[in-house]
């Protein structure tokens, strides 16, 4: 591509399937304050290193998910963001093993693949305690709004949804599964903050 080619919106998704469901619901069960019990458990699942991502503390899993693991999970299953011009001319995302790329695909096809995870988490793990659609008002991939549920796991909280993409200087969206503590009484706090 040149910095001449036209600019096309992209959503890059890496389902999320039953499997990386079980192994989402069993990590969040764990207790966090417990290193070593919750490294174990994720070097059970077979999640890897890899020299090639521009984020530390970054696994990857056996589909092809991002996972930042450090005080908390944060496992990215799709993207929504441009492609085209001088600063964003190649598609990362749809060149990862595991990923599809749409190209001219909108809000919707991003939402889908939101609304997808939460139904596969729904059928694990019954409703969200909490399930919000906010009015995303001005966000970084234009107008839309922005749908997050929650579970509470214990000490811990589970949350999809999107937030912006760090990697992009938060121009796009990203779609995450996050897992942080919280604490077994805490009040849930809004999840647009918790995960972004």
């Amino acid at each position: 591509m040149t910095d001449e080619d036209p600019i096309a919106d992209h959503v890059a998704a890496c389902p999320v399937t039953p499997l990386l469901v079980q192994q989402i619901v069993g990590l969040a069960e764990l207790p966090w304050d417990d290193r070593a019990v919750f490294e174990a458990a994720v070097g059970r699942l077979g999640w890897r290193e890899s020299d090639d991502l521009p984020l530390e503390d970054t696994l990857i899993t056996a589909e092809g998910h991002l996972a930042y693991v450090g005080d908390h999970l944060s496992l990215s299953f799709a993207h929504f963001y441009w492609v085209g011009g001088e600063e964003w001319a190649e598609d990362f995302w749809g060149t990862l093993p595991g990923w599809s790329s749409h190209e001219n695909a909108g809000r919707e096809v991003f939402d889908a693949q939101i609304d997808d995870a939460i139904t596969g988490f729904t059928q694990r793990l019954g409703p969200p305690e909490r399930d919000l659609t906010t009015e995303g008002g001005t966000l970084a991939m234009g107008p839309g709004d922005w749908r997050h549920a929650a579970w509470r796991r214990g000490s811990n909280l589970l949350v999809i949804g999107p937030r912006h993409e760090g990697l992009s200087y938060f121009q796009f969206e990203e779609a995450v599964v996050h897992i942080a503590p919280i604490g077994t009484t805490a009040a849930l706090p809004a999840l647009h903050d918790f995960i972004s």
